[in-house]
């Protein structure tokens, strides 16, 4: 990486350069649905704009190189708050300390919020699993998808 290298809240005019970043994610991760630009705009936006929301960006010499959205909630099962990520990718060229930067980032958000826990999801990637495991996310379900239709 050269130049300054930032991990910050994403501003209401970057959105679009989120929703670039939200359309390489789905490719890479081989989602079974097309992408949606419209509604992942929707989206963006209200992880930018919503204060219950969280949309960072990694920025590498002025570019926008990452993103990590979440948001948090009441578990249905117990009185405690989660805060869950719903999108969390990097340029390949631009991970490894800036990708820890963002996930300690999302940690100090979550305590912010108060909350007690802090979750991740993986697209079945083991290295993604070990860049978890280090930063000290505990796997404690798998997800199954089954295309209806």
């Amino acid at each position: 990486m050269s130049g300054p290298v930032l991990v910050r809240p994403a501003r209401w005019r970057e959105r679009f350069g989120v929703l670039k970043l939200a359309r390489d994610f789905h490719a890479a991760a081989g989602i079974p649905f097309p992408f949606n630009p419209a509604h992942a705009s929707q989206a963006a936006q209200r992880f930018i704009e919503d204060p219950d929301k969280l949309c960072l960006v990694l920025e590498v010499s002025g570019v926008l190189r990452g993103v990590l959205a979440a948001s948090w909630s009441i578990s249905p099962l117990a009185p405690v708050r989660l805060a869950q990520e719903v999108i969390f990718w990097v340029d390949p060229q631009h991970r490894g300390s800036a990708a820890r930067r963002m996930l300690a980032a999302y940690e100090d958000w979550a305590r912010n919020q108060r909350c007690d826990a802090a979750g991740l999801a993986a697209l079945n990637d083991p290295r993604v699993a070990r860049f978890f495991g280090a930063a000290g996310f505990k796997p404690v379900e798998a997800k199954f998808l089954k295309i209806l239709g």
